[in-house]
């Protein structure tokens, strides 16, 4: 039996197109969390300062962790469909999600700051102190995400 070497070739280039349409997908996921949970915690975070309504406020939170849960789920849905057809770009991926899980872990910062400044258990020096870090570890992790991102 002749074996075509053809199929291969576009089975390659399917490949290669189906990665790229993954990568794709995956960054417009992470900018989805950039653009919208990111931002909305930073905008609860300051709206915790200036209005103390705890139903509004509770209910916009669980609203954003709902949405982050999915977009985190999604990515990584994508990220291992990326690795099943390019395993060459594991280590890649894998970077990516440990620069996601920093960004993850520097909301959850900025969402219990945003409790504590509801509930009035913090003053408004400590909080001032604490809301300029965190939102620079915060910006600077969207930085190191995209920078993952772009050499996917």
């Amino acid at each position: 039996a002749v074996v075509s070497t053809q199929s291969t070739g576009d089975e390659d280039s399917e490949a290669r197109q189906r990665v790229s349409y993954l990568v794709e997908e995956l960054y417009n996921l992470v900018n989805k969390i950039k653009n919208t949970v990111s931002d909305e915690y930073v905008e609860l975070l300051k709206g915790a300062r200036s209005s103390k309504d705890l139903k509004a406020f509770k209910s916009s939170k669980k609203e954003l962790e709902v949405l982050y849960k999915q977009l985190l789920d999604e990515c990584s849905s994508v990220s291992k469909k990326i690795v099943a057809f390019a395993p060459t770009l594991t280590d890649r991926v894998a970077e990516l999600t440990r620069r996601e899980g920093e960004r993850k872990s520097i909301i959850s910062s900025v969402s219990a700051l945003a409790d504590k400044v509801q509930a009035d258990k913090i003053s408004r020096s400590a909080y001032e102190s604490q809301e300029g870090p965190l939102l620079s570890k915060l910006y600077a992790a969207q930085s190191n995400i995209e920078d993952a991102l772009a050499v996917l």
